[in-house]
């Protein structure tokens, strides 16, 4: 019997319990009735004009004979105009609501395929596979074994209400495209060729593996040759082996799963023809494949059959009903092993998976990676896998991850409390218990305080532990890595070796490989956004320079760039709270499913596989056993150098800066031996180097000193004055504006003999504030001058401010070096040209930036203040041989200075015009300063106010003595403005300072002043 013999059947439609669309077909137009022409009414008129014309014998009345037939034939046509009017527009009526149904049967027949679709994706099993698949083990028991064998037409649920005799409508009930769906467990056999049966069989079998939980399904195949591994795949499948024991009902009873089987009877290999046994057991699956129907099993109610013109039809065996064309379901044996792999890493990691019964929730780190004895401190193998550890236990057994040979880099995921930071604990102590501190270098960045890695810093592998709680320490890692590379490009270079494992490189000259761990990597790139682009490029160099990262984050590759990621082919997550973030780490969204109650449950992909594993939990014995393993080692090479340090002293920063050859490795460009001042010790993290600070005011020029109060600024100028002190003339000016005035006046006169001077000028702009408007003016523009001209002269400025704005910022153009300290203000310190990275409000005082690099201020010892060249202040006496005048706005204390004033006697002849004329007697008791005046002479004083001094007033010979025409001017409690209209001149007088006794003292020709008139 041939596959067309077969009693054509249809299958019984299964479809979900959802209402049936019921709509309601338009009623046909009904034919209009026949009109006809009204005989009578036409001749009614016709027997009256007769009656009228016999009574009459008028003609004109036969006229009326015509009107009858007339009116009746016109009657007669308007009638059939409007029959045929009303037919066309309950025609076009009947079409617009007939097309409106046809479109609302079209939409619903869309809407009902999409939902078989959905519900029996067969044709897109792959698809459904790989996204997320919320209908996974979750199908209805009722539904569970109803299998998509392809499309056809099958019968649809909408429902048209119509007519009985209105057969328009019956293509409604019937839906083409749709998923063909059988029930599985009255068996299904299989008729054609081997590699058609197999193809739609293993459709058949992977919708079923999907739709029965592991725990409730069976799976077992029996080929047509003993050696035949068709369907050695479903070896492979989570659903439990056919021993295995089954799950107790809630009766006590085992459930009975359900028992897939599939076999094959080919008529080639000479399997017994004919149908066999009965039906087959309650809940069994039988899918039967064979060339022949008489070799299918009579329980296989439904048949799938190529036909000889290639068409396939699905027959019901059992001849009750139709059969119906279809378009099989084919599934490549490749495609199956990929849905099996799916569906076996589903099973793992949502613990439906039977193998999972043997994997333990708590794993000790002992059990898989036991650290027996010490090991020797020399001979080391430099294995390639020596980075192949075992950190758990998985459903294979001891779980080993290799970042040599799957990585170079790897990336870790998973939430808060997913067991993340234990597992990277116990990666890092088993890749230091397997390599010796020359073979292997850890360096850990923890952005969560240190809290993570604190367990493991004590191992002899550990260069560094970076926190999130050091300002700037990110950058400084960073640069020190790239400067780790570039030594290790120029070891390989030296060497001729490819990479670090090339024989021609010898052991004893080999890097250690070095593992960078990261814990909250986002937190780092969120903190500095620009290190995107360095872990990309340590990411792309790093294999054959022996550096592997391990990222670790909540949400790696949301904030990992895809440069990052590229490279990152060790993948692990744990637990996380989305499937698109499970996805975005392995390429499946299984990590979602872990149960939240079991943290280390990781799952690792590899790139070829994804394997689940629990991790292993490390106490601190088996860091000491790991600590105790190398005790002997020697200490490996630091990558980097440890952050530097709060306080330093100059002498230890200067024996550095004498151990240099000539001074050339400082920090200073271009200075010669003797020429620059060490001030620090500068961190250069490129270059894996610190080294001292140097300020050579022949090159880098004048300095500008940038801090807020108590950042180091006075110490800056402590160190400054004490290095220069042996090669410079150091003039420091501050708080004391006289002093200020006078050394900067002096250092601006053009006529002054060139010398090498240092100026240092501490906060520059309170100084100015002090000086007033005038004063302030003539000191800027004096420093100024300095500032432009002093290099030429042999003078060098640093001025210290505590901001760059204001009339700082006029000083900024002709200063070349600016050095930042801590300022309170993050604009201010961007404005001042330092990183945004090395700003912290809390650095410690003596934290600088400068040259591009983070300086540390060292303390100069205590020591005496260079004697300054400032003319100072004149004490100012009484003298006979000149008169004084002095003009005072305190008249009253300037009285009262000269009643009390001790010393020598000298007599005091004092002149108030505004009080007094001429007294008869002079005043007694009043001292004098001058060592040459003769006891009986007196000294004149005229004691006047501004005012009555201007007002013209008072006249020599008659207000004032004769003596008084040449007199000393004395100006007191006055301002500027004031000293030029008493003296009348043009002069800006020296700056005065807040002390009670300053004056001003003028004489005709000659300069004026500074003078203690009260003695103070």
């Amino acid at each position: 019997m041939s596959p067309s013999d077969v009693t054509p059947s249809a299958t019984t439609s299964h479809r979900p319990a959802t209402t049936p669309a019921r709509l309601r077909a338009p009623s046909p137009p009904a034919e209009p009735p026949t009109g006809s022409l009204p005989i009578l009414a036409s001749l009614a008129p016709v027997v009256g004009s007769v009656a009228l014309f016999a009574i009459t014998g008028s003609p004109v009345t036969l006229v009326f004979a015509a009107l009858g037939p007339l009116i009746a034939v016109a009657g007669y046509i308007d009638a059939r105009w409007t029959r045929r009017r009303r037919g066309r527009r309950a025609r076009a009526a009947y079409d617009a609501a007939a097309q409106e149904l046809e479109q609302d049967i079209a939409r619903a027949h869309v809407e009902e395929r999409e939902e078989l679709r959905a519900l029996h994706p067969a044709g897109r099993l792959l698809g459904v596979i790989d996204g997320p698949d919320r209908a996974r083990w979750r199908v209805p028991e009722a539904r569970r074994t109803l299998v998509c064998v392809g499309r056809g037409e099958t019968r649809s649920a909408v429902r048209v209400d119509a007519g009985a005799d209105d057969d328009r409508w019956e293509w409604a009930a019937r839906l083409s495209e749709a998923p063909v769906v059988v029930e599985a467990v009255e068996g299904i056999g299989i008729v054609g060729g081997k590699v058609f049966a197999r193809a739609v069989a293993r459709s058949i079998l992977l919708q079923l593996a999907r739709q029965l939980p592991p725990q409730a399904a069976q799976f077992s195949g029996e080929p047509a040759a003993p050696d035949d591994r068709t369907w050695a795949f479903l070896e492979d499948l989570p659903h439990r082996a056919v021993s295995d024991p089954a799950d107790p009902m809630p009766g006590g009873r085992p459930a009975e799963p359900t028992l897939v089987s599939v076999v094959e009877r080919w008529e080639a290999v000479g399997s017994a023809a004919g149908r066999s046994g009965g039906r087959p057991p309650t809940g069994g699956v039988l899918v039967a494949l064979s060339d022949t129907v008489e070799l299918i099993p009579t329980r296989c109610r439904h048949l799938l059959v190529l036909d000889t013109d290639g068409q396939t039809v699905l027959a019901d065996g059992t001849g009750a009903s139709t059969s119906v064309p279809v378009s099989p379901t084919l599934l490549a044996e490749a495609e199956a092993e990929h849905v099996v792999e799916a569906l076996t890493a589903a099973a793992l990691t949502t613990g439906e998976s039977p193998t999972l019964s043997s994997l333990p929730t708590d794993v000790a780190f002992a059990q898989v990676h036991p650290v027996r004895g010490r090991r020797p401190s020399v001979g080391s193998d430099w294995r390639p896998d020596a980075l192949r550890v075992a950190v758990g236990t998985g459903v294979e057994g001891v779980q080993l991850l290799d970042l040599g040979a799957d990585g170079p880099h790897a990336l870790v995921g998973g939430t808060t409390g997913s067991g993340k930071s234990e597992l990277l604990i116990t990666w890092i102590t088993a890749l230091a218990a397997q390599c010796s501190p020359q073979e292997l270098s850890l360096l850990l960045v923890d952005c969560k305080g240190g809290a993570s890695f604190q367990a493991v810093e004590t191992l002899p592998h550990v260069v560094g532990m970076v926190t999130d709680l050091e300002p700037g320490a990110a950058d400084r890692v960073v640069s020190s890595l790239r400067a780790e590379l570039r030594h290790r490009e120029r070891v390989l270079a030296g060497h001729g070796a490819r990479h670090l494992l090339d024989p021609v490189l010898l052991p004893e000259h080999r890097p250690a490989r070095l593992v960078v761990v990261v814990d909250e990597f986002q937190a780092l790139l969120d903190a500095s956004p620009h290190l995107h682009q360095v872990f990309a490029d340590l990411a792309a160099r790093g294999r054959s320079l022996g550096l592997h990262l391990i990222l670790c984050s909540q949400r790696p590759a949301a904030v990992a760039a895809d440069a990052i990621l590229a490279n990152c082919t060790l993948r692990l997550s744990l637990r996380v709270t989305s499937r698109p973030d499970s996805a975005a780490i392995l390429g499946v969204p299984d990590a979602a499913a872990i149960p939240a109650g079991t943290p280390g449950r990781c799952i690792v992909w590899n790139g070829d596989r994804r394997l689940v594993f629990q991790s292993a939990v490390t106490t601190s014995d088996d860091i000491l056993a790991v600590r105790e393993r190398w005790r002997d080692a020697p200490a490996p090479r630091r990558p980097w150098l440890d952050p530097l340090p709060a306080r330093l002293a100059l002498s230890a920063v200067s024996a550095i800066e004498a151990g240099r050859a000539g001074g050339s490795e400082s920090t200073g460009v271009d200075c010669l031996p003797g020429e620059g001042i060490v001030f620090g010790l500068a961190d250069l993290p490129e270059e894996q180097a610190q080294r001292p600070a140097v300020w050579c005011p022949e090159h880098d020029g004048s300095l500008l000193v940038l801090g807020t109060g108590r950042s180091g600024r006075t110490t800056l100028l402590d160190t400054l004055e004490v290095g220069a002190r042996d090669r410079f003339r150091v003039e420091r000016v501050g708080q004391d504006a006289e002093q200020a005035w006078d050394t900067v006046m002096a250092l601006s006169d053009p006529l002054r003999p060139t010398e090498r001077t240092l100026l240092l000028v501490d906060d520059v702009e309170s100084l100015l504030a002090t000086a007033g408007d005038e004063h302030g003016a003539a000191l800027r523009d004096a420093l100024l001058g300095l500032l432009r001209d002093g290099g030429r002269r042999g003078i060098s400025v640093v001025l210290v401010a505590s901001r760059l704005g204001g009339v700082v910022h006029r000083f900024s153009a002709q200063l070349s070096s600016t050095l930042v300290l801590r300022l309170a203000d993050r604009q201010d310190h961007l404005v001042a040209g330092a990183p945004a990275s090395c700003f912290d409000p809390r650095r410690p005082a003596g934290r600088a930036h400068w040259q591009d690099s983070e300086v540390q201020i060292a303390l100069a010892p205590p020591s005496q203040a260079s004697p300054s060249s400032a003319p100072g202040v004149h004490r100012w006496r009484p003298s006979p041989q000149r008169a004084t005048v002095i003009v005072t706005r305190a008249t009253g204390a300037v009285r009262a200075m000269l009643q009390r004033s001790t010393g020598t006697e000298r007599r005091v002849r004092l002149i108030e015009p505004a009080a007094q004329l001429f007294p008869s007697a002079p005043l007694a008791g009043v001292a004098g300063v001058e060592s040459d005046v003769l006891e009986d002479d007196a000294a004149i004083v005229v004691l006047v106010d501004p005012e009555t001094w201007l007002s013209g007033r008072l006249v020599v010979g008659r207000d004032l003595p004769p003596s008084t025409a040449g007199a000393d001017l004395v100006v007191h409690g006055c301002s500027a403005a004031d000293f030029r209209q008493v003296t009348r001149s043009r002069e800006l007088p020296p700056l005065l300072g807040y002390a009670s006794g300053r004056a001003w003292w003028w004489r005709a020709g000659q300069e004026a002043m500074r003078v203690d008139l009260l003695g103070s």
